[in-house]
């Protein structure tokens, strides 16, 4: 007992250090776990809002990237002659059918998200799909498919129809929910018929809500009317919520894109949304924080309980501790305070803080000094070199005594300027912040420096952008050139090693004097222009613009001519040869030769690939002003020659796709003058060419590409089947209908009907008297 009494009584600052420690640990403990409550619910409530946004964004990506890419691949085979044929034929064999049946069941395979695929000819009012064979439009199973596509307009743009499905085929039962996709294929105004891509919703609402349909939060897609497309719990699909205040809210909002809270019947809600304009649907994602953050509350109720018992107990015991530690503490504070001569204690502040202000005071001024020496030489080095390379002064002796008081002595009597300049410079702006790059550079110049001091001592400074300036100090030498070299290739090495950057490097011409440095600096300067011919992580040398040859402006002019010839033809492989020969001839000029032939390739580029086009994506592209400004940024040939064959790819695209569009036209024109004038006895093919504005073999090429058949093929079958309907729906004699379908030769009308339709006209009329009579 009394050796413990011993040790309290010796030990008795290390206890009360120590009991203070516990109580500064209750009193942490206590905030802490009050901080970590609320922060626990804080954190979970950002983390499902932020798992929200993100699960919204996943399933508009998804569903943006699935339902354009379907909507692209088919759009893309719509137009293709198998599809169009099935609009445009007046009849159909059984091997017709058959192909187009098991066409459209091969699509349907190929597309996980499709359910079902119709084909439906207006004209001869048949339906093909891809689950049965072809239906009259009266015998369809699905009815209201037919209806849609009578409502829908030629040419609508607005193509997706959410329905509900409900047949049986083959004593296969299908009800299900699905999203009709809409391809209506018309001729001006006058419909033919429309391919229907019916998009299973329960499989679109698994890909696109992929991740999305946990229990903390509800996720759906709501179509334009307001109607749910997909829902995380499937009793909600197809049901209308226009009349919800979050709805409304988020349809009269302006912005495609956000987040908003709101209580209905006492309890909080949380809403992401996101509008997709090209769909006209709306992702959403609601949170009950209610249910989300109930047992966290709890939870945190019973912690603050608990929190608040130990602050109690904290201000208890602190109180006591305070008084107990503080006085010998203050005692010992009062000393030093009377020891330190110069130091007053300000109104309201402790011993101790009298103390720790005076200590750090001093430091700071201490700190203060150095840095403001060191900075005022760094400065005053960079300004000096400045002034040297740059010729703005004329006493050498008063120039050598600032280089000395900077801590600059040149030691030989020769000296080379050399500017190293970043590779990549525009990607690193794009990368790295200012002040990084700034860094990049420093890093360069101490690597320059610790290179060259073993060789030929060197100083470095920065000379803004993507430059350095190096000054070598070299000894007499008659083989200065290859020492010079090697020397700048290590420093090259050592760039790419330590900084993953590389840097080309321009030399300049040889000073004797210090005023002549001045001189070496331009020289460099010019020469470091030809790193686009030499590219790179050159080493260029002052002198190289002797070995530079005058290009001959019609050897350019010819080269340029043949360029844009080929650019007419779309030929890519011919314009990739003709370019790298102009750029093989037009490198052993000067820089400014070289940038100027450039300059006009790139002008008579643009003025050739918009005449090819005339379109607005085209115009956008060419801008003149900022192909030159892109022209500007490369660093190298090249560059330069991708960059411009790209430039030459797009144009020639632009006016590829330019001219598909142009011909699908053309055809709906002919195909329309077809129908409007087939009783016109002159209405010939030549005259039909002339109507598409063509020439009379392209315009029978293109024609059979799109339509399936001739122009001859598609007339002769139009007045065939107009003479059909006139013998079956009309008493008029058979002469006088082969007028009115554009034949008034009788017999070449009598001869013609019986090789296309295997019957005379009057046998074909009785023939289907005689058949209507019998059913």
């Amino acid at each position: 007992m009394k050796s413990l009494q011993a040790f309290l009584k010796n030990k008795n600052m290390l206890i009360r250090i120590i009991l203070s420690y516990l109580l500064v640990g209750l009193l942490v403990i206590a905030v802490l776990t009050f901080v970590i409550a609320s922060k626990v619910s804080r954190n979970l409530t950002e983390q499902i809002n932020r798992s929200t946004d993100t699960a919204i964004e996943q399933s508009f990506n998804t569903a943006n990237i699935l339902l354009t890419s379907t909507f692209t691949n088919f759009g893309s085979l719509f137009n293709g002659p198998e599809i169009q044929m099935s609009f445009y034929n007046m009849d159909f064999n059984t091997s017709e059918l058959g192909r187009i049946g098991n066409k459209l069941y091969e699509l349907t395979s190929t597309n996980p998200l499709i359910h079902s695929i119709y084909l439906l000819n207006d004209q001869k009012k048949l339906a093909f799909s891809s689950l049965s064979t072809v239906k009259s439009f009266d015998d369809f199973y699905d009815p209201d498919v037919l209806h849609l596509l009578a409502s829908i307009q030629p040419n609508r743009s607005n193509i997706f129809y959410p329905r509900h499905i409900d047949y049986a085929i083959y004593d296969r039962k299908y009800e299900m929910n699905v999203i009709s996709l809409v391809f209506p294929n018309a001729v001006g105004k006058v419909a033919n018929g429309a391919l229907v891509l019916n998009l299973d919703q329960r499989t679109l609402q698994s890909m696109v809500m992929n991740g999305a349909q946990g229990s903390l939060f509800e996720s759906m897609i709501l179509n334009k009317q307001g109607t749910v497309i997909t829902h995380s719990t499937n009793e909600m699909i197809n049901t209308n919520l226009t009349e919800e205040s979050f709805v409304q809210s988020i349809s009269t909002s302006p912005t495609p894109k956000g987040s908003f809270e709101f209580k209905k019947e006492g309890r909080s809600y949380r809403v992401s949304y996101i509008k997709s304009e090209s769909l006209g649907w709306t992702f959403i994602g609601l949170i009950d924080y209610e249910n989300l953050l109930s047992e966290v509350r709890e939870t945190q109720r019973f912690i603050l309980m608990v929190t608040g018992g130990l602050l109690v107990i904290v201000l208890l015991v602190g109180g006591f501790f305070t008084k107990w530690i503080y006085s010998p503490i203050h005692r010992l504070l009062a000393k030093v305070n009377l020891s330190s001569s110069g130091t007053h204690k300000l109104q309201g502040e402790s011993e101790l803080d009298v103390l720790g202000r005076t200590f750090y005071y001093l430091d700071h001024q201490i700190q203060d000094l150095q840095l403001s020496v060191k900075d005022y030489r760094s400065a005053k080095r960079h300004e000096v070199l400045r002034l040297l390379t740059s010729g703005g002064w004329s006493n050498e002796e008063e120039m050598s005594r600032k280089l000395t008081s900077v801590g600059i002595e040149f030691t030989y009597p020769r000296y080379v300027v050399c500017l190293l300049r970043l590779d990549a410079y525009h990607q690193l702006l794009a990368t790295y912040k200012q002040s990084d790059i700034a860094l990049l550079r420093y890093a360069i110049s101490n690597i320059a420096v610790e290179v060259s001091s073993s060789r030929m001592p060197a100083v470095c400074f920065d000379s803004g952008d993507d430059g350095i300036a190096m000054i070598v100090n070299v000894q007499v030498s008659t083989e200065l050139e290859p020492q010079l070299t090697e020397m700048l290739q290590n420093i090259q090495d050592n760039v790419a090693r330590f900084l993953h950057l590389s840097v080309s490097i321009a030399v300049g011409s040889e000073s004797l004097r210090l005023s002549e440095i001045e001189s070496s600096r331009e020289a460099a300067k010019l020469a470091s222009a030809y790193r686009i011919i030499f590219g790179n992580e050159a080493i260029i040398h002052t002198g190289i613009e002797k070995l530079r040859e005058p290009l001959q402006d019609s050897q350019v002019s010819a080269m340029e001519k043949q360029i844009t010839d080929q650019l007419k033809l779309g030929d890519m492989a011919s314009i990739r040869d003709a370019f790298a020969a102009f750029l093989a001839y037009t490198r052993q000029a000067t820089p400014d030769e070289l940038m100027l032939s450039l300059t006009q390739l790139l002008i008579s580029t643009a003025r050739t690939a918009k005449a090819m086009t005339m379109q607005s994506s085209a115009a956008s592209i060419m801008d003149i002003g900022s192909l030159m400004s892109t022209l500007n940024q490369w660093e190298t040939l090249e560059e330069i020659e991708a960059w411009y064959l790209d430039v030459c790819e797009q144009a020639i695209g632009a006016r590829d796709l330019q001219s598909q569009q142009k011909n699908k036209w053309i055809v709906d024109k002919i195909i329309q003058h077809i129908h409007e004038h087939y009783d016109d006895s002159n209405l010939t093919v030549e005259s039909l060419v002339e109507v598409g504005g063509l020439s009379m073999n392209y315009m029978r090429k293109v024609f059979k590409e799109i339509a399936g058949q001739s122009i001859t093929s598609y007339l002769i079958e139009f007045r065939f089947a107009k003479a059909k309907e006139l013998l079956v729906e009309t008493d008029l004699p058979a002469n006088k209908i082969g007028e009115m379908v554009g034949m008034e030769n009788t017999n070449y009308f009598y001869v013609s009907f019986k090789k296309h339709c295997g019957k005379t006209p009057d046998h074909y009329r009785k023939h289907h008297k005689f058949s209507v009579q019998e059913a």
